[in-house]
């Protein structure tokens, strides 16, 4: 039995339509496609697959061009979107954290704006270093520890003992396409779900508008306690934010648990405007992401309908442009310094906007910040597991909500072999 407290299932892994467009619950673009959690989960059981066409590049907007991720440190070397200098202490702070530190080592759980102090790294530099660690941890790089920077995009496992990331590439920690394959599914976001769905057990049922008020285990069976109802259950799964199971469960969690769950951040508030154009703009017309970091606000952008036309009537194009809403900062605010930064990009794209959707949400629980303890999908209670963007630390977003899900599998043989 699942119990959604909205009114349809999927959370942020979800689309719908606007206008004759179909826009994703923000952007996403799916990791380790090629050996990863979610392909892990597929193979054993789904029953219906979805499709994914490959991503294509990672690039650079500046106000002129737009520039390939650097994969390698002589890509960077050439990556003239910096100077000469920037280019040689980036180089040089990445290769000394690799070089020198083990990926446990405290060195590493230092926030990469600390680790960087020594390195006189100019604005604009550290204002795209900035805007890679939002898009890596879900904060700033005041917070973001640097082995995150270099684990990427889950290219190791951060919780390893011993473990020494080799760094074949800068931005590969960002982008690595060889080793992760990453892609984006046909139908959008959605797809993924409803695969989900397809393949669930006949005897599966779905409640929507059951907000979980109370969990209570007696002997060997929980109590689930909604709004309207009461269920009873061996086995729970909680996919809510765990800073809330505190208050929802009645049993007491061990100290050393709360302490855990105490320790995580809340990933910062996120704005995506998708805009459906009358046309494709030529600027827009790639597979891949963009980063934008200069003036205005940073964003990351997706023309989604370059990867399925359906996503948008024909002969139009969809883009998804998600940034950071800072602290304080009121999302209509926001959404005109996002609008303005986007005209700087596009010379008139005002003029083909047929139309403007804006999502307000959190791509991620919880944030990989310095001194973050994710606590893993094994609560202090029997028969209570939790999953989601908040239990587990590797990747972002959809990757992230998998691994949680392996391990939490995991975890469940292990009790039933016991």
């Amino acid at each position: 039995m699942v119990l959604e407290k909205a009114s349809v299932i999927g959370g942020n892994c979800r689309s719908y339509n606007v206008s004759g467009f179909r826009v994703d619950t923000g952007p996403h673009a799916i990791t380790w496609l090629k050996k990863g959690p979610l392909v892990d989960l597929m193979d054993e059981y789904f029953d219906v697959l979805p499709k994914f066409e490959e991503h294509g590049n990672y690039f650079v907007r500046d106000s002129e061009r737009l520039i390939k991720f650097p994969y390698t440190l002589q890509a960077l070397a050439r990556f003239n979107v910096f100077s000469k200098t920037d280019r040689l202490l980036m180089a040089r702070a990445f290769v000394d954290a690799t070089k020198n530190h083990t990926l446990d080592e405290p060195m590493l759980d230092k926030s990469v704006s600390d680790f960087l102090k020594n390195y006189p790294i100019s604005k604009r530099g550290l204002m795209f270093i900035d805007t890679l660690s939002y898009f890596l941890s879900g904060s700033s790089m005041d917070d973001t520890p640097m082995w995150r920077i270099l684990s990427g995009g889950g290219a190791t496992h951060e919780l390893s003992k011993g473990l020494r990331k080799k760094l074949s590439g800068v931005m590969g920690v960002v982008a690595n396409r060889h080793e992760s394959h990453q892609g984006y599914p046909k139908g959008g976001i959605q797809s993924i779900t409803n695969s989900i769905i397809a393949s669930m057990p006949e005897t599966t049922v779905i409640k929507t508008e059951q907000d979980v008020k109370k969990i209570k285990k007696d002997g060997k069976l929980f109590t689930i306690t909604t709004d309207s109802e009461s269920y009873e259950s061996e086995i729970v799964v909680f996919a809510a934010e765990l800073r809330c199971l505190e208050n929802i469960l009645e049993n007491p969690l061990e100290k050393k648990y709360i302490e855990k769950i105490n320790t995580l951040k809340k990933s910062s508030r996120t704005m995506t405007l998708w805009l459906g154009l009358k046309r494709k703009r030529p600027e827009f017309d790639y597979k891949g992401s963009e980063v934008w970091f200069d003036e205005e606000t940073p964003y990351w952008a997706m023309p989604t309908s370059n990867y399925d036309k359906n996503l948008a009537p024909k002969g139009m194009q969809l883009i998804g442009f998600g940034s950071r809403i800072l602290a304080g900062e009121s999302p209509a605010k926001h959404k005109e310094k996002l609008l303005r930064t986007i005209k700087k990009v596009a010379w008139r794209i005002e003029k083909d906007i047929v139309m403007e959707h804006v999502q307000v949400t959190y791509p991620d629980k919880a944030s990989i910040t310095v001194g973050a303890k994710f606590p893993g999908p094994k609560t202090p209670i029997d028969g209570l597991y939790a999953v989601g963007t908040d239990v587990d630390p590797r990747s972002m977003g959809i990757t992230r909500a998998a691994y949680s899900v392996v391990e939490m599998l995991k975890e469940m043989k292990k009790d039933n072999s016991s």
